[in-house]
């Protein structure tokens, strides 16, 4: 069935384009097959770009010098990286191809007090900021499609599972409440953890800060960064801001692991009541054309497990480092953000087209199974003490001795009648009851039953429109959120390529 395909009124469909602001970094592959990697390239240079700017701005060089290196600057970006390299490697041949073009009179100037270790840090920060705010955009997306499937199903019944087995009768919308509430702690988690991420190791020398007295304050907001690290020590020694970052990335993972094995779980075990979209289905045997595979979801389930395990480990590796500034492992740093956030931004990716297009929900077959399994036999108590004003204890027991007796004939709830009723009351309180059967069926209705649930954070519908109002404007809010620290970072970006251009006119012109 394809995505325009006419839904029948037993089925809703759920579909939509997603529209991702782009980053540097992508989720999918371009035109030519290749992965779109981290560009750590523009992302040394940016830092020196930075550091020519505030030997300017303090004195160092003069004018004429600051044009020259500017001039150089602007050669040594339009050059070609060259094969893959490591951080490190990469920073020397561009610290080589600056000093090729400079005159003789300011030679060694470009990168005068720009320790290797702050260059690196500076730049590992940079790409794993890129690489936050490419998560972020991704996960403000499958939260969109979640929140819509949500608001489109506030009314569709669905039996809930505790241990395998249905306990009671609640919505779609509400059901999707585990992977809704986890996804906003997750974005909250990731705004906090850029927070600390996004602040700049410039100026820290090799440890003990640079002997030009740079105005850490001002490199750092050229590069867009929040603010300096304060300690210079710990702006090259310390790993627990990029594990912060980590540590959101699965708190965003995990929920969507558990929730999509939980779809494999009914799809496999109970066909009817989801079904996935033939863009998310194989036919492995083309002499068995009945037999559908949803091998697609069995890979995504795979692919979020290996990327729950992959972030452990690289968390406990980044531990593992010894105490003082990183050194080599900068490199092991920098090209983790590749190997780690590419196959995120895959996961996140499908996942979004799973809530977004892939999966058609069975209304009235998970209506019809809201009521199986006893789910509201817990009312029948509550319904003999609030309509026929039954002490608490004999309420119970009449419900245990009605329901004992619908399991032994094999009826579901809805097979309770008055005469049931009155020959538990008789044995239990020596006189029959009476009930109205319309009565009970206000309580032991599956509709019924959630609708009575009032408290805040029920199934009932005006309890999960209220939710998912308040779940709606903080995805608003997140989602200003990245829109604002987007511009605020391109616009400190921009602001020095602009600074590099005009010196490098003025070279030109003179």
């Amino acid at each position: 069935m394809s995505d325009s395909a006419t839904r029948s009124n037993v089925l809703s469909f759920i579909g939509g384009d997603s529209k991702r602001p782009a980053r540097g970094m992508a989720a999918s592959s371009d035109a030519n097959g290749e992965r779109v990697r981290p560009d750590t390239w523009s992302e040394l240079w940016r830092v020196v770009a930075a550091h020519v700017v505030e030997l300017r701005n303090a004195g160092v060089i003069d004018d004429a010098g600051f044009s020259a290196i500017a001039r150089s600057l602007l050669a040594a970006r339009q050059s070609p990286a060259g094969e893959a390299n490591s951080p490190r490697a990469l920073a020397e041949r561009l610290d080589r191809r600056i000093e090729s073009q400079i005159p003789a009179s300011v030679s060694g100037a470009a990168t005068l007090g720009l320790a290797r270790e702050e260059w690196l840090a500076t730049a590992g920060r940079l790409t794993w900021r890129e690489a936050a705010l490419a998560i972020m955009a991704h996960a403000l997306d499958v939260s969109e499609a979640v929140l819509v499937l949500a608001e489109t199903h506030v009314v569709t019944i669905m039996p809930a599972f505790t241990g395998g087995r249905p306990v009671q009768p609640t919505t779609l919308a509400h059901y999707l409440g585990a992977v809704i509430g986890p996804l906003g702690s997750a974005r909250g988690r990731l705004v906090e953890s850029f927070t600390r991420l996004n602040r700049c190791p410039l100026g820290a020398g090799m440890l003990a800060g640079d002997v030009l007295a740079a105005d850490r304050a001002d490199v750092a907001q050229r590069l867009g960064f929040g603010e300096p690290v304060p300690n210079t020590m710990d702006a090259l020694a310390s790993v627990e801001d990029l594990i912060g970052l980590l540590d959101a990335v699965a708190a965003l993972v995990g929920p969507m692991g558990r929730f999509v094995r939980e779809v494999g779980i009914w799809i496999r075990t109970d066909p009817s009541s989801f079904v996935l979209d033939e863009g998310w289905t194989t036919i492995p045997e083309p002499a068995h054309p009945a037999l559908a595979m949803s091998e697609r979801l069995d890979a995504l389930q795979i692919a979020m497990a290996t990327l729950e395990d992959d972030l452990d480990s690289a968390r406990r590796q980044l531990r593992r480092l010894g105490y003082g500034p990183l050194g080599a492992a900068h490199d092991t740093v920098i090209d983790a953000a590749p190997r780690l956030i590419s196959p995120c931004l895959d996961a996140l990716a499908t996942a979004n087209a799973l809530f977004s297009t892939g999966l058609v929900v069975n209304r009235a077959y998970l209506g019809n199974r809201a009521g199986r399994g006893y789910t509201t036999a817990a009312d029948l108590a509550t319904f003999l003490m609030t309509e026929e004003q039954i002490p608490p204890t004999a309420a119970r027991q009449i419900s245990v001795l009605v329901l004992a007796r619908l399991k032994e004939a094999g009826l579901e709830v809805s097979g309770i009648t008055p005469d049931m009723i009155d020959s538990a009351a008789l044995l239990t309180i020596g006189r029959e009851i009476k009930v109205e059967i319309e009565s009970l069926g206000r309580y032991l209705a599956p509709r019924r039953y959630i609708e009575r649930r009032q408290v805040t954070g029920s199934p009932a519908p005006e309890m999960t429109r209220a939710w998912l109002a308040d779940e709606r404007a903080r995805l608003t809010a997140d989602r200003h959120w990245l829109q604002q620290t987007q511009v605020g970072i391109d616009s400190a970006s921009e602001a020095l390529t602009a600074t590099i251009e005009r010196a490098a006119d003025e070279s030109m012109d003179g």
